[in-house]
């Protein structure tokens, strides 16, 4: 039998108190035995502590842990209490659209389903449909092996996943050592999973890379390895879309184009001596660019060697605008006529946090193993070079955003600036 995973403002009231009331059971068992592998507590360590898990980041097994944790809770959920919570399934929280009041559905303020969460107005990823819609590349979209030259992140989890964790939810889903404590977390990476069933549907199910991997965390079930879980169907479940999700993957997927690196440039900083002191003096850097050859059909811009932080989160977004035209990102023609991209920095793992519940202390700090120390990020700038009449005018700047707090004011954590540190900016011209 396959199930639905349903939008969770399409549960009807007795199905919402179906759903709390299975968390309420594994949360019980985690108050009475808190090594209850079965229980609440357990469950969300396998993505919060790396003593237990943790959850992958970083490369393309990011998709397949995820819907692997997803899976193995929702069975817990069934089991819970049968007969009342054989059907219970986890619903996804759309997060794709607004909601129709509010910031968040309506069902998370609910108890059992409430934490304290950032309730200031935030704006949604803007690019969320764009990556699920047009980007045909599995690594792009997903995440690369850890063995593959260059790249890491996908564009999914780089930016999106990344912004909605510590600046549009906050609170626990701030930190990786706390997000799957609130229970969001569950509607959050459902609606992943769809938007990566919807990816594999639209370009006709790839085969996953790295399919032997085993998926840390997991390796006592029956299901343990990325292959496992290449088809949501095959696991017993698939997502019933609503009428607005019906019409935004109403759009047919561009015919994969393959492009030739042509060259690759470093690009000068020009806005002060170092990358550090110019994010001091005005939280942005400026770079020059120079105009690319005719031949260029593509130019994007790649941030080489990214550090990632572990002292907090922060956003970098990318503007290519003429040199004379002052910087104004808070102005929207500006930002909608200039603006390239971002990419959201989501804190490490902590190897001094211990998948505590609370955040590690900055400073002397490094990632946990798991994760990444170092990525690589690209904005695409083709659209704004063929646009302007004089490229070789252009500069690209890059504004520094620490996360926001819950009361939606910045936090910026002792070190963090530090931690922003490439090694290059480079041009990248594409055949």
């Amino acid at each position: 039998m396959t199930n639905s995973r349903r939008d969770i403002n399409s549960l009807s009231p007795a199905e919402l108190d179906d759903y709390i009331h299975a968390l309420g059971i594994l949360r019980a068992r985690s108050a009475a035995n808190p090594d209850d592998e079965t229980g609440y507590d357990f469950q969300a360590a396998l993505h919060n502590d790396f003593t237990v898990g943790p959850c992958e980041h970083g490369n393309d097994l990011f998709l397949p842990w995820h819907r692997s944790h997803l899976y193995q809770f929702e069975k817990l959920l069934q089991e819970s209490d049968p007969p009342r919570t054989a059907n219970v399934t986890l619903p996804y929280w759309d997060w794709l659209h607004p909601q129709p009041t509010g910031k968040f559905p309506p069902a998370f303020s609910m108890p059992g389903l409430v934490e304290d969460r950032i309730t200031v107005p935030v704006a949604l990823p803007s690019d969320t449909l764009d990556i699920v819609t047009t980007e045909t590349d599995q690594g792009s979209f997903g995440g690369f092996p850890e063995a593959h030259p260059g790249d890491d992140f996908g564009r999914l989890e780089f930016g999106p996943h990344n912004f909605m964790h510590f600046d549009f939810i906050g609170g626990l889903m701030k930190h990786p050592s706390t997000a799957a404590a609130d229970p969001i977390y569950y509607s959050f990476h459902s609606f992943i999973d769809l938007m990566w069933a919807e990816w594999q549907r639209r370009n006709g199910a790839p085969a996953l890379t790295s399919p032997d991997h085993d998926l840390r965390g997991f390796l006592s079930q029956a299901k343990h390895k990325v292959a496992d879980f290449a088809d949501t169907v095959a696991l017993g479940y698939e997502y019933e879309y609503t009428d607005q999700l019906k019409t935004a993957f109403a759009v047919e997927t561009p015919k994969p184009v393959v492009r030739r690196l042509l060259a690759a440039e470093p690009l000068a900083l020009v806005s002060a001596p170092n990358l550090t002191a110019s994010l001091r003096s005005n939280s942005r850097a400026e770079f020059s660019l120079a105009a690319p050859p005719a031949e260029a059909r593509k130019v994007m811009v790649r941030l080489q060697d990214l550090k990632v932080p572990v002292a907090g989160s922060y956003v970098l977004r990318a503007y290519v605008h003429p040199a004379d035209v002052g910087f104004r990102a808070d102005d929207p023609d500006f930002a909608s006529r200039y603006g390239v991209g971002y990419v959201a920095m989501w804190s490490a793992h902590r190897m001094d946090d211990g998948g505590d519940r609370a955040p590690g202390r900055p400073g002397d700090a490094e990632p946990h193993p798991h994760h990444p120390t170092e990525c690589n990020a690209r904005f695409d700038i083709t659209a704004v070079l063929d646009a302007s009449p004089a490229p070789e005018s252009l500069v690209l700047t890059l504004q520094y955003l620490p996360a926001i707090g819950l009361d939606g004011q910045p936090e910026e954590p002792p070190g963090l600036l530090e931690e922003v540190a490439l090694k290059d900016v480079l041009l990248e011209v594409y055949s």
